[in-house]
């Protein structure tokens, strides 16, 4: 396979796995204004299970980096359950020079970490969205009435059964100043997506109204949101759904007119000339480019209905036609794709993508899960390089 012109490094060991059975995630981010970067790294033998977090920083935005360092406090084994706090690195709003950071927590009430409930067929769970504000004290995101978190009393039951919440993909930015960031719900008998707004005047984070789907349309509610600020003001939210009996795998958008304060309907995430295309259950990226000023989507786009979670491949860019807040079709670009005789089971997904600050490029970091025909967890870190037009 020939690379687009435009993709600039194409599957490159970036970070090899330590040994058999293990994957490497990694996130890359900029910390503060400047050309300071920092990884988060983790280790998973299994789904949604990550474990060894650690961090390691470059002062000269990516050619050197520090010895990886292990993050306390993670992962948390009491004799009354697990909790562990996905964390993040802080996004620095250059606006307001500030930095936030949006962690999740998942606790198990008198289980350990990572239990599966095979009678249920579903993690015995309970997840919840915290923001920090320039490293202070983690904030719930409510969006009904219940208890905060108490750390003297972590699986207090008033606080465990209100306000869960899966959190979105990152936030957006706003020309104002306002901050927005989508969650969803799922598995609760509430399912949907809620945008919170950060009031630039009070520092309130404030919810918008809860928008859901029909189990009919994605049998797994509305999973992974993003949000993008398009250039008439309008916010631009895509979530991850699943296939039904009667629907097959789409990516779903829902549009807010009035700055966040209220989301319209669920719909299908198309093509600009309507067109419709199918995408699997899988996590996708929004990015603006300094370079061309275009916002850009990075999802799996598969050419049949897929099933579930696959296939997830390729992996394709593509520009947004703001107007039509749709995809445009004759912008698509396969960044990467299976290749003869590599495992069907192989996956382009899981990715994060951040801007190089100096050029203006997009870089891409993907485990490739399922390349080892003989070890589908043994997955290394690529990196991948795309150059939008000035």
């Amino acid at each position: 396979m020939q690379p687009h012109p435009s993709i600039r490094v194409y599957r490159e060991l970036y970070y090899p796995a330590p040994g058999p059975g293990v994957a490497i995630w990694l996130t890359p981010a900029y910390v503060g204004q400047g050309l300071t970067r920092a990884e988060l790294i983790s280790a998973s033998a299994a789904d949604d299970a990550y474990v060894d977090w650690q961090h390691r920083q470059s002062a000269d935005n990516g050619r050197t980096w520090s010895s990886p360092k292990l993050l306390p406090g993670v992962v948390q084994e009491t004799p009354a359950g697990g909790i562990v706090i996905y964390p993040s690195h802080p996004i620095y709003d250059p606006r307001s020079g500030r930095s936030y950071r949006f962690n999740m927590m998942r606790q198990w009430p008198g289980q350990p970490c990572y239990t599966y409930n095979f009678a249920t067929g579903k993690h015995r769970c309970f997840d919840h969205v915290f923001v920090t504000e320039n490293d202070g004290p983690m904030r719930l995101l409510r969006y009904e009435e219940g208890a905060d978190y108490q750390p003297d009393n972590p699986f207090d039951p008033t606080y465990l059964h209100t306000n869960q919440a899966y959190f979105g993909n990152a936030p957006a930015f706003g020309a104002n100043g306002t901050i927005y960031y989508p969650i969803c719900l799922v598995g609760h008998g509430k399912d949907g997506v809620y945008l919170f707004r950060r009031e630039p005047a009070s520092g309130e984070w404030v919810p918008s109204n809860r928008c859901g789907i029909s189990p009919e349309l994605s049998s797994r509610g509305l999973l992974e949101p993003e949000a993008a600020v398009i250039r008439d003001g309008r916010i631009l939210i895509v979530c991850r759904g699943s296939n039904t009996v009667k629907t097959p795998g789409r990516k779903w958008r829902i549009l807010s007119q009035d700055g966040g304060k209220t989301l319209g309907p669920v719909e299908e995430f198309r093509y600009d000339d309507g067109e419709q295309f199918y995408s699997p259950s899988s996590i996708h990226h929004f990015i603006r480019s300094s370079r061309s000023g275009k916002l850009y989507w990075f999802a799996n786009i598969v050419p049949e209905p897929p099933q579930g979670n696959s296939p997830r491949y390729p992996l394709c860019i593509a520009e947004i036609d703001e107007e039509r807040a749709a995809v445009r079709k004759n912008s698509l670009i396969e960044l990467d794709t299976r290749r003869a005789g590599e495992p069907e089971a192989l996956q382009f997904s899981n990715f994060a993508v951040l801007e190089d600050r100096q050029t203006g490029a997009i870089e891409i970091y993907i485990t490739l899960l399922g390349l080892n025909p003989s070890d589908f967890w043994r997955s290394d870190v690529y990196r991948y390089v795309f150059t939008p037009s000035a």
